[in-house]
């Protein structure tokens, strides 16, 4: 799936998003698209990592391969990343963040992948909110999200 950065959320309609709460997407790509590149900190990269292991939420069946070129070769199916220790597949859920304004920015964990080894330049916004480390946790099972 590729989305615009900042284009509203629709991917999961009734996937958690509280009624009346903005969500955008960030880091949606794809083979057939242009996306920014440039340097991220070094921080953010670890911070995002983090996330990616610690707060993945909305979780689907299987895993979304990445279709970007990949000068070795056949991408790696699924993109597995060692995060402190610990083995994190990534490509079936969705890290979610809050932004400053209030607003849901909403990656698929597959994000961490593109920044890493594509050198996809996400939005300054989102940059500051992985760093800040404010990671919307997924309501309990079963539950209603507030």
């Amino acid at each position: 799936m590729r989305y615009e950065d900042g284009s509203p959320y629709v991917y999961t309609p009734g996937s958690g998003v509280p009624q009346g709460v903005q969500a955008v997407n960030v880091g949606w790509l794809e083979r057939q698209g242009e996306f920014p590149r440039g340097e991220v900190p070094r921080e953010f990269v670890h911070a995002l990592a983090v996330i990616c292991r610690d707060n993945s939420t909305n979780r689907m069946r299987g895993w979304q391969s990445c279709t970007l070129p990949h000068p070795e070769g056949r991408p790696p199916y699924p993109v597995v990343v060692d995060v402190d220790g610990t083995e994190v597949t990534l490509g079936s859920a969705e890290i979610r963040l809050l932004a400053h304004d209030g607003r849901w920015l909403i990656a698929p964990n597959l994000v961490l992948h593109y920044v890493a080894a594509h050198g996809y330049l996400p939005p300054r916004e989102f940059i500051e909110a992985v760093t800040a480390g404010r990671a919307i946790p997924e309501p309990p099972s079963g539950l209603p999200c507030f």
